[in-house]
């Protein structure tokens, strides 16, 4: 199973995706993930992991890995993570 923080590859799409689902969300096999690109977009929740990869925080989708082949390449750091699903939050917070 995979789990939030994971950075995973899926089959057909282009870039890989960072998981910022929680596991207990996870273990139905979908899973809500965001883009990881190697190149800064300039998008406003874009936050950068390491020195050339950014996740794009206001880019989510829902995934059916059920359905599709996938790999875990990689693991954001705790750190990180709380970052990333801060900027994912403020997506829905109230004014």
């Amino acid at each position: 199973m995979v789990e939030q923080g994971h950075i995973i590859k899926i089959e057909g799409i282009k870039y890989p995706a960072l998981v910022v689902s929680r596991n207990l969300y996870n273990e139905s096999g979908r899973v809500i993930v965001c883009p990881v690109v190697s190149e800064d977009t300039g998008a406003t929740l874009a936050y950068p992991i390491g020195s050339d990869r950014y996740v794009l925080c206001d880019n989510l989708r829902q995934f059916d890995l059920n359905s599709r082949l996938y790999s875990i390449k990689d693991r954001v750091s705790l750190a990180e993570m709380i970052n990333i699903t801060d900027r994912v939050q403020s997506l829905f917070d109230y004014l």
